[in-house]
């Protein structure tokens, strides 16, 4: 085995020095394989080059991508705000057609708080003594009687809501014409009561202010009839009165300077 070893070693020798003395004296065959060779040298330098530059379009990328994220935030917040500016401008449009409407001078306020215990209850408004606001004046909205002014500082002030217990309201009823006191209730709703047995009352009929004391004007909308019974121990009817708006979404009020005239 060792023998033929040596003998083949000279053969293999013989052909590798014939290949490269072709490879030597040949041009073509010389640049051929000098070019092979420097792509071999130069490839891992390319594929380092190709992963650096892979990793920096992609950081590139993900840094647009965020970059267009964050745009898209910020448009979608801008969006939001300018709806709402909208909303508002539609609210006081509406406020001001109302406010016109009235026979008495308007004070108009932007709910800015509300009764930590009960929203439905008393919310505070942005306006004051310093404004013009008083005790007992009326509150509205578009829609309605939602409340009086309770108590009055000097740039805020609070509304007691119709749906408050403690509010008390002279009302009649726009069909029947029947009157009565129309009260809060801690459910949210109305109540009117002291009718007497043989009104003749029906659901959906609106209810209205009588103008029977000095704080409310006649003929502002309170709500609307859901429900008519007789209170024990059957001396009067009493109605059961949805207020004419959900006090938990007032933004804006109109104060009514109910003893002073037309603006």
């Amino acid at each position: 085995m060792q023998i033929y070893r040596i003998r083949k070693f000279p053969a293999k020798l013989s052909i590798f020095i014939i290949v490269l003395l072709i490879i030597v004296f040949n041009p073509r065959i010389r640049t051929g394989v000098k070019n092979f060779a420097f792509e071999i040298l130069i490839k891992p330098f390319k594929v380092t080059s190709g992963i650096k530059t892979y990793f920096t379009r992609t950081k590139s990328l993900s840094e647009e991508i965020l970059s267009l994220k964050q745009r898209v935030g910020a448009l979608s917040v801008e969006l939001a705000r300018m709806k709402e500016v909208s909303l508002e401008s539609e609210r006081l449009r509406e406020l001001l057609k109302f406010k016109k409407s009235l026979q008495y001078r308007t004070i108009v306020a932007k709910v800015i708080a509300r009764d930590a215990t009960d929203w439905r209850s008393a919310m505070i408004i942005n306006k004051g003594r310093s404004r013009g606001i008083a005790e007992h004046m009326p509150c509205a909205t578009t829609k309605g009687l939602i409340g009086s002014v309770a108590e009055v500082g000097p740039a805020s002030s609070k509304v007691m809501l119709i749906t408050d217990p403690n509010s008390k309201i002279g009302v009649i009823l726009e069909s029947s014409r029947e009157s009565g006191v129309l009260v809060g209730s801690p459910q949210g709703t109305c109540k009117v009561i002291y009718l007497s047995l043989d009104a003749d009352m029906k659901k959906g009929e609106k209810v209205l202010t009588a103008g029977f004391s000095a704080f409310f004007p006649k003929g502002l909308v309170v709500g609307e009839v859901t429900e008519v019974g007789i209170e024990t121990p059957g001396l009067y009817k009493y109605a059961i009165v949805n207020p004419v708006c959900d006090m938990g979404k007032i933004e804006e009020v109109i104060c009514i300077e109910v003893g002073k005239g037309a603006e």
